[in-house]
């Protein structure tokens, strides 16, 4: 089953399986406290499920990050075949606690400052704005295999 960059809630999972706690707390921390980085200067980007992983990174944590940058990113998990199966299986049953970890919901309510964003499925020559994701909703990223 695919990651997410979701903290699980469900066996065999629960214990160990936390990257979304990882991505956005562990290891900025580990990298501010061995490199000579601008940490309020921070951007993430991603691919695939890594590309899913920074959307919510940044959605969730307003200010955190700069800018974006995601290329074919599975956007919208909660309705898309191999989203549901990967969160059914660290997320459990309840579809509802889904959209904590489905950008294109989290794209919706936010309400953070400004947020330069690159979304670029590959549909086009040209990058998509954030607007796409949210116009995408329930479109399954292309060539997934169920």
């Amino acid at each position: 089953v695919a990651g997410f960059y979701v903290d699980a809630t469900e066996d065999p999972w629960k214990t160990n399986y936390r990257m979304y706690s990882y991505v956005t707390g562990e290891l900025p921390t580990v990298i501010q406290n061995n490199f000579n980085v601008n940490i309020g200067r921070s951007a993430i980007s991603g691919h695939s499920m890594g590309g899913h992983g920074a959307l919510i990174a940044a959605l969730k944590n307003p200010g955190k990050y700069k800018c974006v940058a995601v290329f074919a990113p599975v956007s919208n998990p909660c309705d898309c075949p191999w989203g549901v199966k990967a969160f059914s299986g660290y997320l459990g049953e309840n579809k509802s606690s889904w959209k904590q970890y489905d950008a294109t919901y989290l794209a919706k309510d936010y309400d953070g400052p400004k947020l330069e964003m690159l979304l670029d499925q590959g549909i086009v020559q040209s990058p998509h704005p954030v607007e796409a994701l949210v116009q995408h909703q329930g479109r399954c990223q292309p060539g997934l295999r169920q």
